[in-house]
């Protein structure tokens, strides 16, 4: 069991590394327009791309963003890796250029291998702040994902531990994230540019390929 424990949190940390948050330009969001729709493809422990759905509710001054967005790796077995993320999506702060955007959102990952099929629920909040203006932005990014709970299928796995046995499991693998995102605005059409490093929970067990890039391109009509 420890074993299992052990390969299985292993296989969720790296997988879950994946940012793809809804990036929105708050400045340039007008009025009258209440839907998102993004394209993104990026780099951290596989290729991935995705496409994500945002709904803008208004609320006076502090609109909120309800997201669902899907994420499958390149490749020939997409369906055997996927992620659905629902997410809200708020500007806590806006006081001159600054702006700071806190995302909450659940996550479920499918994950398939020779040695197991995972299916892992989790949760991830993610905070930007820096600087936005109507036609470019630029700001930090932190982001911390946990995982909660996953549904194990062990398949080779039980040739060299037949003890193991399927079922849910607790589970407590998780990231810190920590990275930069740049933006520029074309009339209606956004892209955004996002760069950083992963770290594990204790800042010391970190992901195999630590740094991440993405780049999206999203509409607002």
């Amino acid at each position: 069991m420890k074993h299992l424990k052990i390969s299985t949190l292993a296989i969720f940390s790296i997988f879950c590394l994946q940012l793809n948050a809804q990036e929105i330009n708050w400045r340039s969001l007008a009025s009258t327009q209440h839907h998102l729709l993004t394209g993104y493809f990026g780099a951290d422990y596989d290729s991935y791309y995705g496409l994500s759905y945002g709904y803008v509710v208004k609320n006076g001054n502090h609109p909120i963003i309800l997201g669902l967005q899907g994420t499958a790796p390149f490749g020939k077995t997409t369906l055997d890796d996927w992620k659905l993320k629902l997410s809200a999506q708020t500007e806590l702060i806006h006081a001159g250029v600054f702006s700071m955007t806190l995302q909450p959102a659940l996550v479920v990952h499918r994950y398939a291998s020779p040695l197991a099929r995972i299916y892992s629920i989790g949760a991830d909040l993610t905070l930007a702040a820096g600087l936005l203006r109507p036609k470019w932005g630029v700001a930090g990014v932190l982001q911390y994902d946990q995982s909660m709970a996953m549904q194990i299928e062990n398949r080779l796995l039980k040739t060299y531990y037949p003890e193991i046995r399927d079922g849910w499991y607790s589970s407590g693998g998780g990231n810190f994230k920590f990275g930069m995102r740049l933006n520029r605005n074309f009339r209606a059409w956004n892209g955004w540019l996002s760069l950083g490093k992963a770290y594990g929970l204790d800042f010391k067990s970190n992901p195999t390929l630590p740094f991440y890039a993405e780049m999206s391109v999203n509409r607002t009509f």
